[in-house]
């Protein structure tokens, strides 16, 4: 009898976890923007090795950074034409992350890496236009 209730408490304790962590699993709408099932479509199709990958997230860094530091600074700076200098300095912030990938990587992945690219920019650019 007492070997019975272990099984069920045990059975019981399984069922309970397993109900908890399918519920925590994380969905598409949990990612961040750059990460988007669309997006990863083309990080795969570039096959990038573990030096790339490193270069690749160091630069994703350095763009998204940068990309808020243009909207602290000209919001700062305040005067005419705020939402113009944003988007110039947006994408210089662009330009930037994508000559240094593009020095990191081969022929064959440039084109999955421009399709990445367009993506984010448009990923983003939603996001900013659901802010407004």
């Amino acid at each position: 009898m007492r070997v019975l209730i272990n099984k069920l408490l045990l059975l019981s304790a399984m069922v309970m976890v397993t109900s908890l962590w399918a519920e925590s699993e994380i969905t598409a709408e949990d990612l961040p923007l750059w990460l988007k099932p669309e997006l990863l479509v083309h990080l795969s199709a570039m096959k990038m090795n573990e030096s790339q990958n490193l270069e690749f997230r160091e630069a994703l860094k350095e763009c998204l950074t940068g990309m808020q530091r243009v909207v602290q600074r000209e919001i700062r700076k305040g005067g005419v034409n705020i939402p113009k200098r944003i988007e110039r300095g947006i994408n210089r912030q662009y330009n930037d992350f994508d000559k240094h990938m593009k020095a990191n990587l081969s022929g064959l992945q440039i084109e999955p890496w421009t399709r990445y690219l367009e993506g984010l920019k448009a990923v983003m650019a939603e996001q900013q236009f659901k802010r407004r």
